[in-house]
């Protein structure tokens, strides 16, 4: 009955260092987005750092119909959770590392004084990067018929366990109690 009980113990040390290992080591998020004749797209999470198995995201599923229970709603107050949303977007970009972003595109509006514009408007983004392997911007104006075509690539990097900060402060801050 002993050995039962120290194996147990012994299993659950073993979980437990491991939810803590995945929660502090890097994990990178692989996103594709490819625009030709179609939208596709392929998504895939890499846990600790990049050396862990590729765990795919792509595809489409339906939601489970499930029956909803009765229950006690909150009013949704959206002058409180306008502002959390915010601060949690910032903290989240503030944790991400960008490993690498690639853009080549091809685009047009059927208008060459639109088309133009957009360039324009686009121009620094493309320009104005300094040359990294990091970060690659390549855009490609159409001026006689409207396209849009091209390929974008995101590898970022973030610690799960850094997160878990910024989200208790927007669940607090959007949904507390009101006195």
């Amino acid at each position: 009955m002993a050995g039962l009980g120290a194996a147990l113990a012994a299993l659950l040390a073993v979980l437990f260092a491991l939810i803590v290992l995945v929660l502090v080591s890097p994990l990178r998020i692989e996103l594709v987005l490819r625009k030709e004749a179609g939208l596709a797209y392929s998504a895939a999470l890499r846990p600790l750092g990049g050396f862990g198995p590729r765990i795919r995201l792509s595809g489409r599923r339906q939601p489970h119909p499930a029956a909803k229970k009765p229950g006690r709603r909150r009013q949704f107050d959206a002058r409180r959770f306008i502002p959390a949303a915010a601060r949690l977007a910032v903290a989240i970009l503030r944790r991400i590392r960008i490993r690498a972003l690639i853009l080549d595109a091809e685009f047009g509006s059927g208008d060459p004084a639109e088309t133009g514009q957009m360039f324009g408007m686009l121009a620094p983004l493309a320009y104005a990067t300094l040359p990294a392997r990091r970060l690659q911007v390549s855009l490609q104006p159409v001026f006689d018929r409207a396209v849009l075509s091209g390929r974008a690539e995101l590898d970022v990097s973030l610690v799960p366990a850094a997160l878990i900060g910024p989200a208790v402060r927007f669940g607090w801050d959007a949904f507390r109690p009101v006195r």
